[in-house]
């Protein structure tokens, strides 16, 4: 339902001023740029303000959040695990429906993420206005988004269905078995790319403190399906592959405000919009990286060993797998609330840990193969909510628009799904069925050199720090207010306070000179007088004051 007291403001800056007043907006009327997060509505739903750092209190609208996300990536994950809702019994893992269902899924989500980048540039949305007055444009943008929402669920529940049945008759032998598949597939991938876009709208206009909880819980959450859909028949698989979206639509639907103001935001200059694209480009690629070490590694276990893991033992597996990623979750926000920081890092160590020992586990996957496929997993489950966390941190400390980080993050991740497997089928082909279990070494040599690369030099600690906005506590004060107050306390200059606001955002001296329009020796020689005034050295240590300055 929408709000009938939203008052008649015509223009997008006033509807971002507008927002900012019912706290679900933060907008600098300097640099005419803004990131729009819903704390309003959140700390309303909350109560009253939570004593903990993280917003860990359960309200109807983080398990609306949490439910939302996890019925969804359990939907695409158990159509695309080899255990899922296709597996079949005329090949292990459901190559007959499966395979097919999976690679086009995979393949058409991708190409929809990153053809996302053109609309974008041409500012097409769904939620776009061409009524002319303000109240009758959010009446109607509603109200046409929530019916393409429900559209593209039905879409994804039939195609889920559908795919279920074809898994139940693949037995039969029916002619055109895969391409039935692949069309189902390529539906399949449409309704994952839509609700990968408007899911990411949704976290990315959250408080921090929301979003970095519900993604938690979240990836822990959509295992849970997998203990039981191994011990059910196809009635029930056909039940939740149809199911899940419509569960997820009915969540998304209600976060239509959230959605609403997400593209309430003026559009940044064209030094902002370029200039992190190769800091954009490094979380896509490494996103990239994990996905396809992930499913490389599947993939290796299913068509390199002599002996498939026991059907029977597959609830055991993902019971496993959903209690150590709850332990691993639970222990890294336990941490993030103790010391009151966001600690995107350490969930970015763990996935890389569990990441790596999994991929060495390959080597023994001939004789036991259950590490090295539930470690994949643990891995890949972990690394998920630290993608969506960096893609946050890009749009709102670093300015950057939503639907191309999404984009590229997400759309490079579907795209290394189907490589890794293809990688994997390839070293199978090379030696023949019978003997692939011979490449399970270089098949473990490439899996952890791809990782080390990945983590040494596309995406090492220190970039990712750069994103980690450890110091921002969103419900509370904006950075502009920080840096205002400072600039006061210390008597900066206009230019000086100004260079400062970008410094706090994690912004280097090239970004400053192109933004300003004035000259890189200028930015250092404000950036040291400013340096100076506040008795630091380094772009750490004033981000070391302003944390000082909140704590205070």
């Amino acid at each position: 339902m929408v709000n009938s007291s939203f008052p008649q403001v015509r223009s997008a800056k006033k509807r971002v001023q507008f927002l900012k007043g019912i706290g679900v907006c933060a907008y600098n009327s300097e640099t005419g740029s803004g990131k729009v997060y819903t704390v309003g509505r959140e700390m309303m739903a909350e109560g009253t303000a939570s004593p903990s750092f993280l917003a860990l209190r359960i309200n109807w609208f983080s398990v609306k959040l949490s439910l939302g996300i996890a019925a969804f990536y359990s939907w695409v994950y158990l159509l695309f695990c080899f255990e899922g809702l296709l597996r079949d019994v005329v090949a292990y893992g459901g190559g007959v429906v499966h395979d097919p269902v999976f690679l086009c899924a995979c393949i058409t989500a991708s190409v929809v993420l990153l053809v996302v980048l053109i609309a974008t540039k041409k500012h097409v949305g769904l939620l776009n206005p061409s009524e002319s007055t303000e109240q009758t444009a959010l009446t109607s943008r509603i109200r046409r988004w929530r019916v393409v929402i429900v559209i593209f669920a039905v879409i994804g529940a039939l195609s889920g269905v559908f795919g279920v049945f074809l898994s139940a008759v693949a037995p039969l032998g029916q002619t055109g078995l895969q391409v039935a598949s692949g069309l189902t597939g390529v539906v399949a991938g449409v309704f994952i790319a839509a609700f990968t876009l408007e899911w990411g709208e949704v976290v990315l206009a959250l408080d921090m403190r929301k979003a970095i909880v519900a993604l938690g819980v979240a990836f822990c959450l959509q295992w849970i399906p997998f203990v039981a859909v191994e011990l059910m028949g196809s009635v029930f698989k056909a039940f939740l592959a149809g199911a899940l979206p419509l569960l997820s639509c009915w969540c998304l639907l209600g976060f239509s405000e959230e959605r609403l103001v997400s593209e309430e935001v003026p559009r940044l200059s064209k030094a902002a919009q370029s200039t992190d694209k190769r800091l954009v480009g490094r979380v896509a690629v490494a996103s990239f990286g994990f996905s396809f070490v992930a499913q490389f590694t599947w993939t290796c276990n299913v068509v390199m060993t002599s002996e498939p893991l026991d059907q029977s033992l597959f609830w055991v597996v993902f019971a496993l797998i959903f209690v150590v990623t709850a332990l691993s979750v639970g222990v890294v926000l336990a941490l993030m609330n103790k010391w009151r920081a966001y600690r995107i890092e350490l969930f970015y160590r763990v996935a890389f840990v569990f990441s790596m020992a999994g991929s060495a586990a390959l080597g023994l996957a001939g004789t036991h193969l259950l590490f090295s496929y539930a470690l994949a997993y643990i891995a890949y489950a972990l690394i998920m909510p630290t993608m969506w966390m960096l893609a946050w941190s890009i749009v709102f400390m670093r300015n950057g628009k939503s639907r191309p980080v999404i984009g590229w993050v997400f759309g490079l991740q579907f795209l290394g799904l189907p490589l890794g497997f293809a990688a994997a089928r390839g070293m199978q082909s090379l030696v023949g069925i019978t003997d692939s279990y011979t490449m399970l070494p270089y098949a473990t040599l490439l899996a952890t050199v791809l990782l080390a690369l990945a983590y040494a030099f596309v995406l090492p600690e220190r970039t990712l720090m750069m994103l980690s906005p450890r110091l921002f506590k969103l419900s509370h004060e904006s950075i502009d207010e920080r840096c205002k107050d400072i600039a006061t306390q210390h008597k900066l200059t206009a230019r000086e306070a100004e260079i400062l606001g970008f410094l706090a955002r994690g912004r280097d001296v090239g970004y400053i000179e192109k933004e300003l329009f004035i000259s890189r020796n200028t930015v250092n020689t404000h950036r040291k007088n400013l340096y100076k005034k506040l008795g630091i050295h380094t772009q750490q240590e004033l981000l070391s004051l302003l944390e000082e300055t909140l704590d205070s």
